[in-house]
């Protein structure tokens, strides 16, 4: 992401933070990641390493959902599944 942009639409994609909530990870269907770390300080290269895998793995599970809006009955879950 540029700086200054709106980042991703979080309607269709993911909003998640990491458990201490210092990274937060906004991602789009489209592809479009933005993360953002408050708090930098307080933590060493390996504890950063920890909080941002732990707040991808959230994402992608999130990602990775059926979509939520299918009519019942129907089959339709995210491109490259079912």
């Amino acid at each position: 992401m540029t700086a200054g942009s709106q980042g991703p639409n979080v309607e269709a994609g993911a909003d998640v933070y990491s458990p201490d909530r210092t990274v937060r990870i906004i991602a789009s269907v489209e592809g479009q990641v933005d993360v953002r770390v408050q708090g930098l300080r307080r933590h060493t290269e390996d504890s950063l390493a920890l909080q941002v895998r732990a707040a991808a793995r959230l994402a992608l599970a999130h990602l990775q959902q059926p979509i939520r809006d299918a009519r019942p009955g129907d089959d339709r879950s995210r491109p490259g599944w079912g």
